[in-house]
């Protein structure tokens, strides 16, 4: 029995000290792409981000490039509303770097392209 209240204890205390993962700093690139197929058919959705998930713990320091990478002329915009707050709006061939800003809030928070719903949208997720 003595063995039963042990094997718990030991848990209970190792679940209830653990802690959340130092905060670190991240770097993601974010670039625009389209999927292969014809994009002519009106309707069509053919523009996404590549990554369409961004995920990291909070207090992490986050740093996100974000890259235009068409080859045609085409704008494409890199907007997250608050409490996060980004948005750049690039033309083909240009690219950004959003300042570092600190992950505070936990959640999923949506970031889309302005031009390119309901296609152009992912996902920052900030755990803990």
């Amino acid at each position: 029995m003595s063995l039963i209240f042990g094997a718990v204890g030991g848990f209970a205390a190792g679940y209830l000290t653990r802690s959340a993962p130092a905060a670190q700093a991240r770097e993601f690139y974010v670039f625009t792409s389209v999927l292969p197929f014809n994009d002519t058919i009106v309707g069509l959705p053919h523009d996404v981000f590549v990554p369409d998930r961004i995920v990291v713990n909070r207090g992490d320091t986050v740093t996100i490039r974000f890259y235009n990478t068409e080859d045609e002329p085409e704008r494409h915009t890199f907007t997250m509303d608050a409490p996060y707050s980004l948005n750049v709006d690039l033309n083909w061939n240009e690219n950004h770097t959003f300042p570092a800003f600190t992950a505070g809030t936990s959640g999923v928070f949506t970031y889309r392209c302005n031009f390119h719903l309901p296609s152009m949208i992912g996902e920052f997720v900030v755990i803990g």
